[in-house]
């Protein structure tokens, strides 16, 4: 038997619930399709940041365990800390199945359709529609939206440009005694110089601590041993239970195109993730909203919806990406560099980052050229040669 529907959202994270939702609630006879029974575990360190928490139109504060108002970061072995405080949480801890499902439960009350434990095996596209040949039988849609993560099948399948980055991760779950997991309470940690290139996370939660490690290397990186050596660091060699759990980011979006023969690519099957810290679910958020907008203002005519989409990415996520990749090269391919730059002013670039998690700037409201850079990590006897403009001969500043 064939379900025929408007549109189908494969993957039911964040980009996928958000664009059920949107869909649902304008009318449209939208799909879910996830291969795995709900509420559904998902490898993640669990960490909401402002600036997701701005972009989600739905309300999830019951499935927040702990607000984070405080954010440390640690270079070692320089042996330099910096803490910032906003008085709005700078990051929200959740477990992401309980999130995940918050958000597909919202996108159901709004009318759409949920199939779980429902696997795609093929997709293709047919004139005005596409097919997806799924376990449980065969569906068409005029257009699927595709929000099955980092090795999306579906763009696999339609044989869609890949260009993206993708870095391995590495996440404990830890139960520690409560005198130990209360230490860690209200402050999300990030520790730099644990590896050479990458960084390392404690996220505490009601009852355990989410630990992660990261590397921009692609190969060649031990995140085992690394996570071992960080445990000792943070002094949870007791924990009582420890579930590990890897994973892949992509830090670098797709080469394009993002919309092809009716498949729209949002989330992490995109590649739309904070290269600087590995972010996702903001960015999976917006364009997942995003996505369905421009099938709803494009009247689901292919023409229209590529370009609204196309054009969507261009302007409000992409060029945000391009400048996070900046600070991400000062950040994990140059430490001695950024050894120098957290020396002279750590603290100023800390608080800049926050805003940009908190969501009250952006990285392109940050710059990262050469004489910029120079201003922000002089020290403050050389400031007055930073700031002196060069002149051309007739006098005027250049």
């Amino acid at each position: 038997m064939t379900s025929s529907y408007d549109a189908i959202v494969v993957g039911s994270g964040p980009a996928g619930s958000t664009a059920a939702w949107q869909l649902a609630r304008a009318g449209a006879d939208v799909a879910v399709l996830e291969k795995a029974a709900l509420p559904r575990y998902k490898t993640c360190g669990g960490g909401i940041i402002g600036r997701a928490l701005q972009a989600l139109p739905l309300d999830v504060r019951h499935v927040l365990e702990q607000d984070c108002h405080a954010a440390q970061l640690n270079l070692f072995p320089a042996g330099l800390s910096f803490t910032t405080h906003r008085p709005t949480p700078i990051v929200s801890m959740t477990m992401r199945d309980q999130f995940d499902f918050a958000l597909l439960s919202a996108a159901q009350t709004a009318g759409a359709t949920v199939h779980q434990r429902c696997t795609v095996e093929d997709i293709s596209h047919c004139g005005d529609g596409v097919t997806v040949v799924t376990n449980v039988g065969t569906m068409k849609a005029q257009f699927v939206i595709a929000a099955d993560g980092a090795l999306s099948t579906v763009a696999r399948k339609m044989g869609m440009a890949d260009g993206r980055v993708l870095i391995p991760a590495l996440e404990y779950e830890a139960i520690l005694p409560p005198d130990q997991l209360d230490k860690f309470h209200g402050v999300a940690r990030f520790d730099f110089g644990v590896l050479s290139h990458g960084y390392a996370w404690a996220f505490p939660k009601n009852k355990h601590l989410s630990v992660g490690v990261l590397s921009t290397v692609q190969r060649g990186r031990d995140l085992k041993h690394t996570m071992v050596r960080y445990l000792e660091r943070l002094g949870c060699g007791s924990a009582t239970q420890v579930q590990r759990h890897g994973f892949v980011i992509p830090i670098r979006p797709r080469t394009g195109p993002f919309v092809e023969k009716r498949v729209l690519l949002v989330g992490d099957a995109a590649g739309l993730a904070d290269p600087v810290t590995g972010e996702g679910i903001s960015f999976a958020i917006r364009s997942g909203l995003m996505a369905a907008q421009s099938l709803i203002d494009g009247r689901f005519e292919e023409e229209a919806v590529r370009h609204i989409y196309t054009r969507s990415l261009a302007e409000r996520i992409l060029p945000e990406l391009q400048r996070g990749g900046q600070l991400a090269k000062l950040l994990y391919d140059f430490p001695r560099l950024r050894s120098w730059a957290f020396s002279w002013q750590g603290q100023r670039l800390c608080e800049a980052v926050t805003d940009v998690m908190a969501g009250t700037r952006q990285y392109r409201d940050l710059t990262f050229r050469p004489r910029t850079m120079l201003r922000l990590l002089a020290p403050p006897k050389l400031k007055h040669l930073a700031y002196e403009p060069a002149r051309h001969r007739d006098g005027q500043a250049e």
